[in-house]
């Protein structure tokens, strides 16, 4: 005989499973249940989990936050530029920091988004670039500059 099962359990298990976006080196991406549990989510991207934000609202993405240190192959490229290396998966947010499902409308505009499969050499998947902006102070004074780094006290003498 089948168990009963109340219809706010059946929603609870509902919810402790989300459906993402799943994207692999190479291949294709594809639509997956998984755990809404971060053990589930490093086990997809096989290690620990880094949180990505993405333009859309509403929608990030999730992969192994070593990817490039652990020589991942290199997997899609985002718009600014840095390419995900790894296994990675998006998926939606509900406005309060909780992960849920993706709707039809986000699962479809990101598989086409990132339906190619991209190749990257080592070099170019792994190389990290940052670009770093000083503004210095309005007044242009080589000293204002220095405090401000903290490299001059405020008696004007060089600090170790």
């Amino acid at each position: 005989m089948q168990d009963f099962i109340e219809p706010e359990q059946a929603k609870q298990e509902k919810e402790n499973q989300i459906r993402v976006l799943v994207l692999e080196p190479g291949k294709a991406p594809y639509a997956k249940q998984i755990e809404n549990d971060y053990r589930a989510m490093q086990k997809l991207v096989d290690g620990c989990i880094e949180f990505v934000p993405l333009p859309e609202p509403d929608c990030h993405l999730y992969c192994n936050d070593e990817g490039k240190l652990n020589g991942m192959p290199g997997n899609r490229r985002l718009d600014h530029g840095d390419i995900i290396c790894g296994t990675f998966f998006i998926c939606a947010d509900d406005g309060e920091g909780n992960d849920i499902s993706l709707n039809d409308k986000q699962l479809q505009y990101y598989a086409e988004r990132f339906q190619e499969p991209e190749q990257y050499t080592d070099k170019e998947a792994h190389h990290f670039e940052y670009e770093i902006k000083v503004m210095p102070p309005a007044s242009n004074d080589m000293e204002d500059v220095l405090r401000m780094l903290g490299i001059l006290g405020g008696s004007d003498e060089m600090e170790r």
